[in-house]
C-alpha cells in the first residue's frame, strides 16, 4: 500500500483532539495506509465573538455565516502559510503530492478550500465539512494548480452557524471552473457530522487516495 496524507482542519475554538478521535474511529482500519495531521490553529481575537481569544484560522465578523461573507485576508492568509508548509513537509518526508488530501471542518473547510486552490502543485483532494469559500469571487480557480482536483463537500441542512446556501454557491463555482466536486446535503443535520456523512467522506477518500 502506497502512503498518503490528510491535513484536517478543526473549526472555531475547537482543537483538534475531537475530530482526531473522529477520524481514528471512521477510518482508522479501513484507510490504514493513510496519516491524518491534525494542527491545532493559532489563538487570536475574534470578532463576532466580541473579541475574545480563541483557536481561529481566521477572523470572523459574523455568524451565522452566508453567502457573501467578509474574507479577512491577513488572517487567511496567514493561515494558508501554516497549512502551506505542512503539505511541503509532507511532501518532503516522501509522501507525492497528489497523496495529499486538505480537508476541515467548518473554518477548517473554508482554510481547506482555499489552501487547495492556492498550492502550487496538483493534491490528491479536497474535504470541506459544513464550511464556506472565502474569495469565492475572486479566485482565479480555473488557473489554480488544483483546478482538476476532487472537491467533497458536505452540509447539514438544519445548520445555523454555517448556511447549508455555502455549500451550494461552493460546487456552483467550483463546477463553473471546471473543478470536479461531489455535494452532499444532509436532512437535520446541524453544524456538526453524522454517519451518513462519514460514510459519503469514506467513499470519496478511498477514490481520491486508494491504496
Amino acid at each position: 500500500m502506497r502512503p498518503a496524507r490528510i491535513l484536517f482542519l478543526h473549526g472555531l475554538g475547537d482543537t483538534p483532539h475531537g475530530w482526531a478521535e473522529t477520524l481514528r474511529e471512521a477510518f482508522g482500519t479501513r484507510l490504514a495506509y493513510v496519516t491524518f495531521e491534525l494542527p491545532e490553529a493559532p489563538k487570536a481575537r475574534v470578532t463576532c465573538n466580541g473579541g475574545m481569544v480563541m483557536t481561529s484560522w481566521m477572523d470572523l465578523h459574523d455568524i451565522p455565516v452566508t453567502p457573501g461573507a467578509f474574507d479577512d485576508e491577513p488572517t487567511i492568509t496567514r493561515s494558508v502559510e501554516i497549512v502551506h508548509r505542512a503539505v511541503d513537509k509532507a511532501i518532503e518526508g516522501g509522501i507525492p503530492p497528489e497523496r495529499v488530501v486538505i480537508g476541515g471542518f467548518s473554518q477548517g473547510a473554508a482554510l481547506a478550500f482555499i489552501s487547495t486552490l492556492r498550492y502550487s502543485q496538483r493534491l490528491g483532494g479536497c474535504v470541506m465539512l459544513s464550511g464556506w469559500p472565502p474569495f469565492v469571487n475572486t479566485e482565479p480557480i480555473a488557473q489554480s494548480a488544483n483546478a482538476k482536483t476532487d472537491f467533497f463537500i458536505a452540509h447539514g441542512l438544519s445548520d445555523s452557524v454555517v448556511s447549508a446556501e455555502c455549500a451550494q454557491m461552493t460546487a456552483e463555482a467550483l463546477s463553473a471552473a471546471g473543478v470536479p466536486a461531489r455535494m452532499r446535503l444532509y436532512p437535520g443535520m446541524a453544524h456538526s457530522s453524522c454517519g451518513a456523512e462519514m460514510a459519503d467522506l469514506g467513499r470519496f477518500l478511498e477514490d481520491v487516495l486508494p491504496p
